[in-house]
């Protein structure tokens, strides 16, 4: 049920509806050490945060796109998320897959899931 409440979600994101089945297939991830925490905090911000945090000049008071706190909440959320990052969504939000390697991945969405 709780999956069908945030359907909306991952299909706004551009991720197909079979990524929820997918997360069920992903081994359950340890808690993130303080070091990954850390390292994924200086990615979002070196890669994300020009678009997902709002802008310091009061001429733009809100961000480009939407707010990531809160967001990842569940591991199928956590599975969207990081395709999203991989391969972006057309027209919207570049993919990082050439551009990040799967370990920083997991480091943002780690991260990500620390935003409350």
């Amino acid at each position: 049920m709780r999956v069908l409440k945030r359907l909306p979600f991952l299909c706004a994101l551009g991720v197909p509806a079979f990524v929820v089945g997918l997360s069920a297939q992903q081994p359950v991830r340890p808690a993130a050490t303080p070091s990954e925490l850390d390292s994924g905090k200086k990615l979002f911000v070196q890669r994300c945060s020009v678009c997902h945090l709002p802008p310091l000049g009061p001429a733009e008071p809100r961000s480009y796109a939407r707010s990531l706190t809160g967001v990842v909440k569940s591991p199928e959320i956590e599975a969207a998320a990081r395709l999203v990052i991989q391969r972006g969504i057309p027209s919207r939000m570049p993919g990082f897959q050439y551009g990040l390697q799967p370990n920083e991945i997991d480091s943002i969405v780690a991260y990500l899931r620390t935003l409350k």
